[in-house]
């Protein structure tokens, strides 16, 4: 129990002090041999009689400047009286003249009234130590009555001060004892002395005397309620401070009073009665934790939860037991709300301090048990918690409880990895465990794998089959290690694993079963056994099983099976098939047969099918091989005139496709025929001239060389050739056959080979015909193998030939090498030129995912933004694509503040997204909504996200310090503070650590700012001849 009286009284005391160091007039005594003075003495000692110090002052120095004797008697009484106005004046040299006096007439009959005035001078001074000194050598048996009195109280009163309460007891209770003066405030100190000492009846004895006292009445009724309080008479104190609290009337320290009726009421279980005396004892400054607690606790029993938790929260801020217990009321508190997550958080706060063992072990497990109940476990702490109960607590009556709840933990949390950390130091698991281990391994895997990440999930499902209890996730286990397997590029354990699937008990009552046909079908195509492949896919689109998308796909796979078989009809009929359905690659499977209708010798059918496709769909991605097609199609039915038409329109509308060389070169050809000699020569030089290598210009070079000859011109077609930087016909020959060889290990996948070669081409032909070709296969081979720094100069110096065949790879190359780099104003150099250049349906959607990110990295979010729309409507584009462009473009509505937009953006990534993207995005969804001032919305944004992404760290962390943010906002420190305080022990990246603590201290620093202390009630005791106490 704290005492409130020690300081209190001290400070009663001390105030007491400030008006006894007041002068209390003494009336000059008179010597007994007072004789005749002179006029001027005698009218100096009329002015002081009068109180006019300050004139009698200056009339008794002029006595003694007209007496040169020293020890006149006339002389001496002047300095006597002299020296009493200084005191009388509070004159800076006052006790100096007294002093002075003594050493001059150290036998005067005055000397005893001058220490007399010295000790009251010291007094009065408040230098206690010189006031007792002086005490000693006072004379006291030539002090009057009234003088004895007024010594003794001040002697007891200076011990006091310097706290010799003995001495001080003796003095002051015989002048209590008397019915001077100074009976009734020695009264006051002696009672306050015995309060002191713990003699609490004496004490209370001695203040009841002065209840009715004028001065003293308003003063100590706070000492006797405390004293009734401490003697836990709490009836009587109740009975005593009613009337007082009725009306105060200038009672002293009503507050206190207050607080002391409160905290009786409090300690007897009366909580109704308790309450509006601590409700206004709390409203003084300064209220100290204790009774914070007390008035929450009876905020709690009284049922009025919401104001007890701000009384909570302001107590909670400790480490200490009554810290434990305002967290625990206040999780009860919250409970009683129907605010969980609060409660969690609080029973967390109220577990972590650990004071009290039976608080102690009552938090944890209802902790732990919200935590299963809310599904909310950011950190893993949950299981942590139950299974610290269990180990901590083996005895507990609520052992099943806690044990039941682990299971269910277990099996419900979304943070599989730390889950399955936990499950592997359980060495004998029973059935129910091994059930958990399984279905949390298995769940992780689907989830790396949802992340790409591949080899990663297949340790997962490998370990989902470590404890095979349910047989259904033994199927999906095998199932999905061969789709990780395959993803990973390593087709021949995907393969075995679709067979293990097929043979697993329990697969066949799964779709799984029928469904794996078709990943075995796509693992033979990539592994080009197109005949098994052939046979998985058709087998699976009988079942009926699976997505009608998939085996629309499976048709069109069916149809390439059969078409590099050269199985033309039976492909014809799958593309048709697979056109049927409806979904799936149209224009794909469209283009394929009319392709293979001319393989089949149908050239009209193929001409038809080609021409519907660009008559339905003329912006399709294959209009270019369209009508390449068509115009190869009518050069072979000897029709130039439409050949031409379609090989223009390819050279025309799709200036960047791979065909307009082809196309150019057959225009040339067909005027050649047509007679048209000279402009066949002008458009084989513009071959030549748009790709300058001998291998791009070979065919039109040969067909110029034959112009010229018929012509009768070789003197200038030589002429012509000498213009040309890559042919040199001295060393043409020998060129060829170095190149020829280089280029031969290159196109027989020996690379590591090839790099050698083609750099000893290089060197000895820099500028040779094929330097372009050598420097892009150098390049090809050095990315293959990882050497990525070595390759791209060369892919560079391909770049720079602009116009080559091998400008959209080179671009491609070089664009990503720099992406990786970190090199993005290069990068996104590249990747522009790349989107311009690009045939490639996946060259151009790499090219808009590059500008997109290189756009992002340089901080120009409206920019990227822009680029995000291409990438989101691009048809090439995957799932993970296409939410990585809407975060992006949510991103760029974020920057230019438009906030309900960003948000509908954010929230659309998070429908598509279940990985690290959709994490981001909830993140921002949160972020938005705290910048929009709406915080509660932006809690629930938090907690969702938590949820939803738990095994993404990154994101959490951010979304927890953005959270203690939010608390602020909302005036919640506790939460706030518990909630960085989980990022700081939980999260393992030191940067956001850093932030976490940051704002931790800055929550402290600002409560610590908070912190007032009580102020100090100035209470005056007034003396006799002093009623105001001034």
């Amino acid at each position: 129990m704290k005492t409130l009286f020690p300081p209190l009284a001290k400070r009663l005391c001390m105030a007491a002090a400030v008006v006894l160091s007041l002068p209390v007039m003494v009336m000059a005594q008179r010597p007994a041999h007072y004789e005749h003075r002179t006029a001027d003495l005698a009218h100096a000692q009329e002015l002081f009689d009068k109180e006019k110090y300050g004139a009698a002052q200056y009339e008794l120095e002029r006595v003694v400047a007209r007496i040169a004797d020293r020890h006149d008697p006339t002389r001496t009484e002047a300095e006597f009286l002299s020296a009493l106005c200084a005191v009388r004046l509070f004159n800076d040299d006052a006790g100096h003249r007294l002093l002075a006096f003594i050493d001059a007439h150290p036998e005067d009959l005055h000397v005893g009234a001058v220490r007399f005035e010295l000790f009251k001078h010291a007094f009065a001074r408040k230098k206690w130590e010189d006031a007792i000194a002086w005490s000693e050598q006072v004379d006291r048996f030539g002090l009057t009555p009234e003088e004895l009195e007024e010594y003794r109280f001040k002697r007891g009163y200076a011990y006091f001060q310097e706290e010799q309460m003995d001495r001080a007891l003796g003095e002051l209770t015989d002048v209590q004892n008397g019915n001077g003066t100074y009976a009734v405030p020695a009264t006051y100190y002696v009672s306050h002395i015995h309060y002191e000492k713990g003699n609490m009846e004496t004490a209370l004895t001695g203040f009841r005397k002065l209840e009715s006292d004028e001065n003293f009445g308003k003063v100590v009724p706070a000492y006797i309620a405390e004293i009734l309080f401490l003697q836990g008479k709490y009836d009587e104190l109740n009975a005593y401070v009613e009337p007082l609290l009725k009306d105060p009337s200038g009672t002293k320290r009503i507050s206190e009073i207050n607080r002391l009726a409160g905290e009786a009421n409090y300690r007897t279980g009366n909580y109704a009665e308790a309450l509006p005396y601590l409700e206004k004892s709390a409203q003084r400054v300064g209220v100290e934790r204790g009774d914070r607690y007390i008035l929450g606790y009876t905020y709690y029993r009284t049922g009025d939860h919401r104001k007890a938790l701000a009384e909570f929260n302001l107590v909670a801020n400790g480490e200490d037991s009554l810290a434990q217990l305002a967290a625990y009321h206040m999780a009860d508190c919250y409970l009683k709300l129907g605010e969980k997550n609060y409660a969690r958080a609080a029973f967390k706060k109220a577990y972590d301090m650990g004071r009290d063992p039976k608080v102690t072990e009552d938090a944890l497990f209802n902790y732990a048990k919200l935590a299963y109940e809310l599904s909310f476990d950011p950190y893993h702490e949950a299981i942590t918690a139950l299974r610290n109960y269990l180990k901590t607590y083996p005895n507990t009556t609520r052992r099943d409880e806690a044990y039941e709840f682990l299971l269910n933990v277990y099996l419900k949390t979304k943070n599989y990895e730390a889950a399955l950390e936990s499950l592997d130091e359980i060495r004998n698991k029973d059935l129910r465990l091994q059930e958990a281990y399984q279905r949390l391994a298995f769940d992780r895997g689907v989830e790396l794998y949802e992340g790409r990440k591949y080899k990663d999930a297949a340790l997962f499902f490998e370990r989902a089959l470590k404890y095979p209890v349910d047989q259904q996730v033994n199927a999906k286990a095998h199932f999905w290690m061969a789709e990780s397997y395959y993803g990973e590029g390593d087709y021949p354990a995907a393969l075995r694993k679709y067979d293990d699937l097929r043979n697993t008990a329990g697969a066949y009552a799964t779709d799984l079963y029928e469904v794996a046909g078709y990943g075995m079908g796509y693992t033979f195509f990539k592994m080009k056994d197109h005949r098994e492949a052939n046979t998985a896919f058709r087998r699976f689109v009988a079942t009926g099983k699976g997505e009608a998308k998939q085996r629309a796909d499976a048709m069109l796979r069916i149809g390439d099976c059969y078409f590099v078989a050269k199985e033309n009809t039976a492909a014809v009929k799958a593309y048709d098939d697979a056109m049927r359905t409806g979904t799936g690659d149209r224009d794909y499977a469209q283009f394929q047969k009319g392709v293979c209708q001319g393989l089949a010798g149908d050239a009209e059918g193929k001409v038809a099918t080609l021409k519907a496709l660009l008559n339905e769909r003329p912006n399709s991605r294959y209009a270019a091989d369209a009508k390449f097609q068509l115009g190869e199609t009518y050069i072979n039915m000897d029709q130039d005139g439409p050949a031409a038409t379609y090989y223009g329109q390819v050279v025309s509308d799709h200036p960047n496709s791979p065909h307009v060389r082809q196309s150019m070169l057959q225009m040339a050809l067909i005027h050649k025929r047509q007679g048209k000699t000279q402009q066949a020569l002008d458009e084989f030089k513009a071959i030549v001239a748009k790709y300058n290598t001998v291998d791009g210009s070979r065919e039109a070079l040969a067909a110029i060389e034959a112009i010229y000859v018929e012509q009768g011109k070789v003197s200038e077609y030589e002429a012509y050739v000498r213009t040309l930087g890559f042919v040199d016909p001295s060393t043409l020959d020998l060129d060829t056959k170095y190149y020829r060889s280089a280029e031969a290990l290159y196109f027989d996948d020996k690379c590591e080979q090839a790099i050698g070669a083609l750099g000893d081409y290089l060197s000895k032909y820099p500028n040779g015909a094929y330097a372009v070709n050598a420097l892009f296969y150098r390049g090809d081979c050095l990315y293959r193998s990882g050497q990525f720094s070595a390759a791209l100069p060369d892919l560079e110096a391909v770049v720079e030939r602009n116009g080559t065949q091998f400008m959209e790879n080179a671009l491609s190359g070089a664009s990503e090498i720099r992406y990786k780099d970190g090199r993005y104003e290069g990068a996104l150099d590249y990747y522009t030129r790349l989107e311009a250049v690009a045939s490639s349906p996946l060259n151009v959607l790499a090219a808009q995912v590059g500008r997109m990110r290189c756009l992002l990295e340089l901080g120009r979010a409206a920019d990227a933004a822009r680029a995000a729309e291409k990438v989101a409507v691009n048809n090439d584009a995957n799932a993970d694509l296409r939410a990585e462009a809407g975060l992006i473009a949510a991103k760029g509505a974020l920057d230019k503040e438009q906030y309900d937009d960003a948000y509908t953006r954010f929230k659309a990534v998070t429908t598509a997204s279940s990985n690290a993207l959709g994490a981001e995005a909830k993140y921002h969804m949160a972020y938005v909504r705290h910048l929009q001032g709406r915080w509660s919305d932006g809690e629930k944004e938090v907690f969702d996200l938590v949820k939803k992404y738990p095994s993404y760290d990154h994101w959490k962390a951010r979304a927890f310090i953005l959270l203690g943010d939010i608390y602020v906002q909302l005036n919640d420190k506790f939460q706030a503070k518990a909630t960085l305080q989980s990022v700081i022990n939980n999260c393992t990246e030191p940067d956001l650590v850093a932030q976490a603590q940051q704002r931790l201290d800055a929550i402290n620093a600002g409560e610590a700012k908070k912190v007032v202390p009580a102020p100090q009630e100035e209470i005056e005791v007034p003396l006799p001849g002093n009623p105001d106490g001034e």
